[in-house]
């Protein structure tokens, strides 16, 4: 049983070059040849061959990415054996990883933000499904082509809730410079854990350097469980305060004073990079009460008034003295009604109406008269008629009784207007 090498084919795929080596794996680069396309091939070395937890740890991680299908996660592609040697094809990230750029000095916050919140779903996903990374840390969080993060690297994670047989003897694994304080003693874990490692990892992505440092792993552990975190600002005086607040909390040792996922981290870190200090001058809200009356009285020219001292004084309700004995109604002066009526109309257009009303009501009146004169009817025609009829009668009824005693005719006399009384013949 020998090494894989760089100019090997296995399984279909030809090793072009090594990108690195862990304490666990080494990984190359390889070139699919039935699909031809480039392809990142992690391999156990062959001299933990002989470490049954070492063995098993690599086939877990295989079959633990292989269930985990999220954008931000390296798929995994295949898994085989060379020679008793297992290895297992993920995609290929040419863009290198975050410990690379950090090798560059701290990485700009805008391009962290963008880093954090495509990794922070990620990272909260997997632990949606059962998994804990337990190792996560800059070299872990690969880029591709476009510059988008991944996670990797789930060769120590950890199912949750199962029964199965952990896979290290001293219940302590990981990388001590972002360990969280339960994990370096030991305790139980829960996705918190990984959210403490990612906020070391922002430190060191806004700062340039880890928070704690040691001579010994050991030495970092204990710092992770006892020490405070350093000022993010003081190392990087770019910093606002709000980003180092954020960081404080993402590492307090009590799991429960930190963020409770790492999508509440993310959101977190927006905010604090996108909170901009506004001048007090730029900002349009409505005045205070003590604003409002020195505006005023500015705009009343009232020099006499003293300078405000920003305290408004609360002066005492208004309380009328009453006099000692009553006084009469009469000796108050009477009340003064307001000068300026409700509605005022324009001069020209009173007296024009004054005037119009005026000639309408002479108008009426001679046309009234004129009616009156024309339509009463002549009481004395009424009367004259009236006797002209009566004396017509009463010759037609003495000619009427004439006729009947065969008498002659006399001469009917002309009516008058005085009516005459005539005596029946004897």
């Amino acid at each position: 049983m020998s090494d894989i090498a760089v100019g090997m084919t296995v399984g279909g795929y030809e090793i072009v070059e090594e990108l690195g080596q862990g304490g666990m794996a080494t990984v190359y680069r390889a070139h699919q040849l039935s699909m031809h396309r480039d392809v990142a091939i992690k391999v156990l070395p062959s001299h933990l061959m002989n470490e049954p937890v070492s063995l098993e740890r690599f086939r877990q991680e295989a079959s633990i990415v292989a269930r985990l299908e999220h954008r931000a996660i390296v798929p995994v592609h295949d898994y085989g054996e060379h020679e008793g040697i297992p290895y297992i094809v993920m995609r290929y990230m040419d863009g290198g990883s975050v410990s690379d750029l950090l090798e560059k000095g701290p990485i700009p916050p805008e391009r962290t933000l963008q880093i954090i919140q495509q990794i922070a779903p990620a990272l909260d996903y997997a632990h949606r499904e059962g998994v804990l990374h337990r190792d996560l840390k800059p070299s872990n969080i690969l880029l591709d082509a476009n510059a988008d993060a991944y996670l990797t690297d789930f060769g120590i994670a950890r199912i949750i809730g199962t029964n199965s047989k952990p896979l290290t003897t001293t219940g302590v694994v990981g990388t001590p410079s972002y360990m969280s304080p339960e994990q370096a003693q030991g305790q139980a874990l829960d996705g918190r854990s990984d959210v403490y490692a990612l906020g070391v990892v922002l430190f060191e992505m806004l700062t340039g350097i880890r928070p704690f440092e040691g001579e010994t792993p050991y030495s970092v552990a204990v710092k992770h469980v006892t020490e405070a975190a350093p000022s993010a600002s003081d190392i990087n005086p770019a910093l606002s305060v709000d980003v180092e607040h954020l960081l404080y909390k993402a590492l307090a040792k009590s799991r429960t004073m930190r963020f409770q996922t790492a999508a509440e981290l993310a959101l977190a870190l927006e905010s604090a990079l996108h909170t901009i200090p506004i001048p007090e001058m730029m900002v349009e809200t409505t005045p205070s009460l003590n604003g409002a009356l020195q505006a005023g009285a500015a705009r009343r020219d009232l020099d006499s008034w003293p300078e405000p001292d920003g305290h408004i004084q609360v002066l005492p309700p208004y309380r009328p003295t009453m006099p000692s004995h009553p006084v009469p109604l009469h000796s108050y002066p009477p009340r003064k009604r307001s000068q300026t009526p409700f509605f005022r109309l324009p001069s020209w257009l009173t007296w024009t109406m004054v005037g119009v009303l005026t000639g309408s009501l002479l108008l009426a009146l001679i046309l009234g008269g004129l009616y009156y004169l024309i339509n009463v009817p002549d009481n004395a025609v009424f009367v004259e008629d009236y006797n002209a009829t009566a004396v017509f009668k009463l010759t037609a009824t003495k000619q009427a009784i004439q006729g009947d005693n065969h008498d002659p005719p006399t001469a009917t006399p002309p009516p008058t207007n005085t009516p005459k009384l005539i005596s029946p013949a004897p």
